[in-house]
């Protein structure tokens, strides 16, 4: 992470993130689109920056930007859209500068095939392929087939050309250094955006479901509310991105390694992010934050590991002790939403009983679920004779769990590919930790590091709330993973040669 970018680096970023604001900020599209054609332009020049950019932008992607009439989309959906335009555009013209007979063309995608195995793993090549069968079969079966093909854009092709692109672009030292800011600049703008809701403005944006628009900040008599970002609809999501944020800049700040400038931002970074966390009240998130961050501190601070090990067992204990009080206190600590929550997961098992190999398809489980699409949901307003919570929300979209989200959205493949992935991504993340002591730049094993704590406190959320299949939350696995193999890539080629850098 001591990669600095030159000054011209500097103002070509300032530059593009002006044009992106301008154009997000501007409500009349046609004031906004010189805004999208500067950075179009910035892009054409350095498109490894611009793509490095993007986890800007992920955070922003419920309160979309209007192009015109009614049409509206993320502003990372464009900026994506954008990127790949000018990636072929890139193509095509080496193509027409240096014209190939097809044998040779077809020799290379081979020869570039056999490379990608070798670079990226067998485990995570073959669970990319699986998950993407398991879930595109999803689509085939899904009762919505529009629906489903939608989500099937959101959370497989435009995170998995993202993921391709980067491999392709942001090989260098100094991409590297900017994605992970990136990202950690995303969270910032909504941990901001937390602590002007709720010190300030107290209002907030209502789902894209409910209109999208502004409404007032508020939450039942006598509770208090919970922080959305202004930018959410629900507090959760607000959770969900800084369990993810908090780690890695944890892992930053604490690496002897890094410089001291890195070090202050980080925990600067740190500090902004915990309030905002706090004020989600989103108890998962909680969990997922505090275990991912004591990964990295035992892992990173010898002087810590005693006394964390004796906290741990101390916290073990006291939890078999008191599990009931902390199972309620987990569980039913939002006015009975963790009551609704196993029900959901019943309901869930039902699905997946009936649906066993193939699942239901990306986006299905509403209409499964709910009475409002279905004379048969298998939604559960009474159990045992008694009326049960779930009563009053019909309209759950979601299993709030991953297991039963990834089996019902892409049946057993899914869950087999997905495993596998995450099997390549800790094997990936293994060898750059071994090896960390003998690089020339030993930075990059606390990065490998806050990047793992960072996709293993999404896991943890995901068993309570959505890990994946929400289309700012699969941009950004597939971020971390290609991060990570971009990382453990730059610490080991001196024994593979890789393609030049900025081209495929």
């Amino acid at each position: 992470m001591s990669h600095w970018l030159d000054r011209r680096e500097a103002l070509m970023i300032a530059a593009m993130v002006f044009g992106l604001a301008y154009f997000y900020l501007i409500p009349w599209p046609l004031l906004a689109l010189p805004g999208l054609i500067w950075f179009g332009l910035l892009a054409w020049r350095r498109l490894d920056i611009a793509l490095a950019l993007l986890p800007l932008t992920f955070p922003f992607w419920y309160v979309p930007k209007r192009l015109f009439d009614n049409k509206v989309f993320p502003l990372s959906e464009i900026v994506l859209a954008i990127c790949v335009l000018l990636a072929i555009a890139h193509l095509a013209l080496v193509w027409s500068r240096r014209p190939f007979p097809p044998r040779i063309w077809f020799s290379g995608i081979r020869s570039g095939n056999g490379w990608l195995v070798r670079q990226l793993g067998i485990l995570v090549v073959s669970g990319t392929v699986l998950f993407v069968i398991g879930v595109s079969l999803g689509v085939l079966v899904a009762l919505r087939r529009p629906e489903a093909l939608r989500a099937w854009r959101w959370v497989i092709a435009e995170p998995l050309v993202y993921f391709v692109l980067l491999l392709c672009y942001g090989r260098s030292k100094r991409a590297i250094t900017l994605l992970v800011w990136s990202f950690l600049g995303g969270a910032l703008i909504v941990a901001v955006l937390a602590m002007v809701q709720v010190l300030w403005l107290q209002v907030t944006f209502r789902p894209i479901a409910d209109g999208n628009r502004l409404v007032h900040y508020a939450a039942a008599a006598g509770a208090t509310p919970r922080a959305t970002a202004i930018i959410y609809g629900s507090a959760n999501s607000l959770g969900a991105w800084l369990a993810r944020a908090l780690p890695l800049a944890l892992a930053l700040a604490t690496a002897a390694a890094t410089r001291r400038l890195v070090r202050i931002a980080a925990w600067l970074l740190a500090l902004v992010y915990l309030p905002a966390l706090f004020w989600s009240d989103s108890r998962g998130a909680w969990v997922a934050a505090i275990v991912a961050s004591l990964l990295v501190v035992a892992l990173l601070w010898r002087a810590a590991r005693a006394p964390l090990v004796g906290l741990v067992a101390a916290i073990f204990i006291i939890a078999i002790w008191q599990r009931e009080a902390l199972a309620n206190a987990l569980l039913l600590g939002h006015g009975g939403s963790g009551e609704v929550r196993t029900l959901l997961w019943l309901a869930s098992w039902h699905i997946i009983r009936d649906h066993l190999f193939l699942g239901i398809g990306p986006d299905q489980f509403l209409y499964y679920y709910s009475p409002r699409y279905t004379s048969h949901p298998y939604w559960i307003p009474r159990l045992n004779g008694h009326v049960t919570p779930a009563i009053y929300q019909p309209g759950l979209a979601q299993p709030h769990n991953l297991l039963l989200d990834l089996w019902q959205s892409g049946g057993l493949l899914a869950i087999i590919g997905f495993v596998l992935l995450l099997a390549g991504v800790a094997g990936h993340f293994w060898r750059i930790w071994e090896g960390r002591l003998v690089w020339q730049d030993r930075s990059y094993g606390p990065l490998a590091l806050g990047m793992v704590a960072s996709i293993l406190a999404g896991l943890i959320h995901g068993m309570v709330d959505s890990a994946y299949f929400a289309p700012d939350l699969a941009m950004a696995l597939w971020w971390a993973t290609a991060l990570l193999i971009l990382i453990h890539l730059q610490v080991g080629s001196a024994h593979t040669k890789a393609p030049p850098v900025n081209s495929c």
